[in-house]
């Protein structure tokens, strides 16, 4: 895609062919992957994306020789951050997002367990990681990665529009600046107990799921090892290489130890596991996935910053019934007892 910049603050493109017949969202997703989907659909529904001279829609079908009017992205999108904070009341408090570092230039927070790091349109009511960090944002810090939904950890913002966009760079690099750790609790124990999980990934398509694809994948390296094995189950050490969309959730499938709750890539929504010592089940209604350490050169002075989120209190809490259930020989710990289902109204 060849661009003009007659303004600063604008782009202009026109679309080649093998964006024909390709949803604008999809087209923008494949150009500018330091952002996802979402953000760059939150910018097309703003207005800040011009057609052939009109007003985009996400879903327009564009055709070879289109003419594309964008933003500069790294600019845009933190204002669009600081405009839905400036007017959002947020329900959740900031209490909830634990602060592991922070200085003038680089912010580094534990995210709490179903926070979506950025929301939909202004109306939407969805709570996110940008709403409760809502003063943070108004001082000009932004996202530089990203984190599902219902994975908990370490994240990071940098302030500064030039800062944040050679850090998002550095995220979407795989040259060894920056270390992702990450913890997770799987279903059945990887053979061998550590290893690498070495399979190219093509981004989600209708129904929002990733797959292993060799024609269409992108280069994608997982590394991971056993931590502690149980019955049926174990809690597992990732690395990422890579950070390729749901790129861990799609690995451990790949190789049959799909994490425990996973309706995507494992068909479960929820665990749950009555206590032998007669305490309450251990139930988990979420990914168990835990970004548990993270390092990276400081933005403004290269110097590494290495920071470790403390688990959460669901993922902790399963660890310590898995054990004992081990302990004790059940043959059905690690997976979701029939007569125990999750329901709506569970802890």
């Amino acid at each position: 895609m060849s661009t003009t910049t007659p303004d600063p603050d604008r782009r202009t493109a026109l679309v080649p062919p093998h964006g024909d017949a390709m949803r604008l969202d999809r087209f923008l997703a494949e150009c500018f992957p330091l952002y996802s989907r979402r953000q760059l659909v939150k910018v097309v529904k703003s207005g800040h994306v011009r057609v052939n001279g009109v007003r985009a829609r996400p879903g327009v079908v564009l055709h070879t020789g289109d003419r594309l009017e964008m933003p500069v992205w790294s600019r845009v999108l933190p204002q669009l951050e600081k405009e839905r904070a400036a007017v959002r009341e947020v329900s959740r408090p900031e209490s909830e997002v634990v602060e592991l570092y922070r200085d003038d230039d680089l912010l580094i927070v534990s995210k709490p367990p179903g926070v979506p790091v950025h929301g939909g349109a202004l109306q939407s009511n969805v709570v996110t990681l940008i709403d409760m960090l809502r003063d943070d944002i108004l001082e000009d810090f932004g996202l530089v990665h990203r984190l599902d939904r219902d994975t908990t950890g370490a994240i990071a913002l940098v302030r500064g529009a030039e800062l944040r966009k050679a850090m998002m760079e550095r995220f979407a690099t795989s040259d060894g600046a920056i270390e992702k750790v990450y913890e997770a609790i799987v279903s059945g124990t990887p053979d061998p107990a550590e290893g690498r999980i070495e399979a190219p990934l093509a981004p989600p398509g209708h129904g929002g799921k990733a797959r292993v694809s060799e024609e269409h994948g992108k280069p994608a390296l997982t590394r991971y090892r056993t931590l502690e094995s149980f019955t049926r189950a174990a809690r597992l050490e990732l690395t990422l290489d890579t950070g390729r969309t749901h790129q861990i959730r799609v690995h451990l499938a790949s190789i049959g130890c799909p994490l425990l709750v996973d309706p995507v890539y494992a068909g479960r929504k929820g665990w749950r596991i009555p206590d032998p010592r007669g305490s309450r089940d251990a139930y988990l209604k979420r990914t168990p996935l835990h970004a548990t350490r993270l390092t990276l050169p400081h933005p403004r002075t290269d110097e590494l910053v290495s920071v470790e989120a403390p688990m959460p209190a669901d993922m902790r809490y399963a660890l310590e019934v898995l054990r004992v259930v081990t302990g004790r020989g059940r043959k059905r710990g690690g997976l979701p007892p029939t007569e125990s289902r999750p329901t709506d109204d569970a802890p």
